[in-house]
């Protein structure tokens, strides 16, 4: 087995149970956000937009989705989430254009919410991505390999420079950042993706390391295999191979990890398919042994 076999296989068996599809222990209509704010980037279709949907049913009070397309069907979808799961005050949805590979509409979002929101915000989830063909490197179209660091890694810089001021002023202080398993994984023809999501996973242990004196809580996290518009520019083989989860395990697991704060996930990996209570038990050996972070390691 090769090395980045083995490190794909360790994280798909680190919880012994896994999920393909959402569950009763992280039900959205189990929580109770009512008081909390969040903003989605990348909120106009698949992951982004069924999350804007479960903090609906999870009953968040302020509901921002950021996207480059329309977004006014979403707004009214929210709403009628919320009121369907029986939340009895409806949410203020507030929704922005939003190219997350700008520092002016970044800053612009950033000085929205603040206004809107009373100058803070307790959850800002990264989910804003890109996934070009795949292709070789000497094959690989210049401007699109670099357009995947210009999404994944600037875009996720970008919004946390500007949120993290917004997050420090509120309770829940989460900076969650969308990754993928790609990250530890070395699949030919997929330098451009699986390397920016390495990169992603690595700033936000530098988002904790900087920030957790003030009670910042940041970690990177593996959405599952879901067959969005994103993801079907894979290859048809890695696609039937791994786009085999639901939409709502993401979106769902979105809504309770901005639940609470969880300063023992600070700068770690997590992976959505693994089960959250199993994870939770697990919590004071993933501490002292200082698991799912990503290091160089020489013993055998």
């Amino acid at each position: 087995m090769t090395t980045s076999a083995a490190n794909t296989a360790a994280v798909s068996t680190f919880i012994s149970t896994t999920y393909t599809d959402t569950y009763e222990y992280i039900s959205p209509k189990k929580l109770d956000l009512s008081g909390k704010s969040v903003f989605i980037t990348g909120a106009s279709k698949g992951v982004g937009r069924e999350t804007a949907l479960s903090y609906a049913k999870a009953g968040a009070s302020g509901i921002i989705v950021g996207a480059r397309s329309d977004l006014s069907s979403l707004v009214t979808e929210i709403k009628e989430a919320a009121k369907t799961a029986g939340r009895k005050t409806e949410p203020t949805v507030l929704s922005l254009k939003l190219d997350v590979t700008s520092e002016d509409s970044v800053k612009a979002a950033a000085d929205a919410i603040s206004t809107k929101f009373g100058g803070k915000l307790d959850i800002l989830i990264n989910n804003a991505g890109y996934l070009d063909d795949w292709a070789p490197i000497a094959e690989a179209s210049t401007y699109h390999w670099w357009q995947t660091y210009e999404v994944n890694v600037k875009g996720v810089f970008l919004c946390s420079k500007y949120f993290i001021p917004l997050l420090l002023a509120s309770e829940i202080k989460t900076n969650i950042l969308t990754s993928s398993v790609g990250a530890i994984a070395v699949y030919p023809s997929a330098s451009a993706y699986q390397s920016s999501k390495f990169a992603v996973s690595r700033l936000a242990e530098y988002v904790a390391a900087e920030y957790a004196d003030q009670g910042l809580v940041c970690y990177s996290l593996h959405p599952g295999g879901i067959k969005t518009e994103l993801a079907t520019n894979m290859p048809k083989e890695v696609q039937d191979k791994v786009l085999t989860d639901e939409v709502a395990l993401p979106a769902d697991t979105l809504a309770w990890l901005g639940a609470e704060r969880r300063p023992w996930m600070n700068g770690r990996f997590i992976n959505v398919k693994w089960d959250m209570k199993e994870l939770e038990a697990r919590k004071d050996e993933i501490v002292e042994k200082d698991l799912l972070t990503f290091r160089l390691t020489t013993s055998a």
